[in-house]
């Protein structure tokens, strides 16, 4: 049984917390996995309400890593040597929200 299987099954058992509609028929997207964690999103099929989900969970043997390849965390994340700092985000906002026309003109003014 894969990750996104085994979590439907037990998503018959829960209620959204905002409609209270059954979660058997909810939207499962397993974001990434790594060992025996892993991060998923689960969306209500009835209202649409979204929740990040990071769940925990035992094997016997066998692991569902083995079962199906999904990115870890660290995959396809480039290095970056400074993170962005609030002062860069604060400037940032300003360019955009004085800026008057498309997307093309803004990158051809920098």
């Amino acid at each position: 049984m894969d990750l996104p299987e085994l979590l439907r099954s037990q998503a018959r058992r829960y209620r959204c917390a905002v409609c209270n509609t059954n979660m058997a028929d909810c939207g499962i997207k397993v974001i990434t996995q790594q060992g025996n964690r892993a991060l998923v999103r689960v969306t209500c099929a009835s209202c649409n309400d979204e929740n990040l989900l990071q769940i925990i969970f035992q094997t016997d043997g066998g692991s569902i890593e083995e079962e199906q390849k999904v990115p870890t965390i660290s995959e396809g994340i480039p290095r970056v040597p400074d993170p962005i700092s609030s002062d860069e985000l604060l400037d940032l906002r300003d360019l955009l929200s004085a800026h008057q026309g498309g997307f093309r003109e803004l990158l051809d003014r920098h």
